[in-house]
């Protein structure tokens, strides 16, 4: 009795094979939508690498679907603890990138819009093109008023960015 409570325990059931599959076969996908270059990164088996590059290729539903299932099965015999980790650390650098330029945009907003916020902008980040920012700020609220095309507020938002960035 004691030798079928072990056997139990060291086996695992056909569901949580299925779950481990399938997020062996989503982390493929994921790996479909990287640039060439951050999959050479990787150092994949060739035979992985292979049949993601042709999963970028493929067009057709059918097609992708049993691309998507052969690429699973080949990550089944992949060690993708490592992988997991570098995905997850290039999600997290993704997601902080993202989180930049959207404070980025929130200040060449708020700088259009708020007369005062240029104070706060310039104690917030100190800079030496006080002149340039005002001048700028000025074209571009001039430009929203008018209705013209956004020429000033695109420089406005290269120069808080380059402010933001020192």
């Amino acid at each position: 009795m004691g030798k079928d409570k072990d056997l139990e325990k060291n086996t695992v059931s056909r569901t949580q094979l299925k779950l481990e599959a399938e997020k062996l076969q989503s982390l493929g996908l994921k790996l479909c939508d990287l640039s060439i270059s951050k999959l050479k990164a990787l150092d994949l088996p060739p035979n992985l690498f292979e049949a993601i590059l042709a999963m970028q290729k493929i067009t057709s539903n059918g097609a992708k679907r049993r691309q998507s299932q052969y690429i699973g099965k080949l990550m089944r015999n992949f060690d993708a603890t490592e992988l997991n980790t570098i995905m997850t650390f290039w999600d997290q650098q993704e997601l902080k990138e993202k989180q930049h330029f959207h404070n980025i945009e929130l200040w060449r907003k708020r700088l259009v819009e708020e007369p005062g916020s240029v104070n706060d902008f310039l104690t917030k980040f100190p800079s030496e093109e006080k002149l340039i920012l005002l001048n700028t700020i000025k074209e571009a609220v001039e430009e929203k008023n008018q209705n013209k095309p956004p020429k000033y507020n695109r420089e406005l938002f290269k120069l808080v960015k380059k402010i933001i960035e020192k």
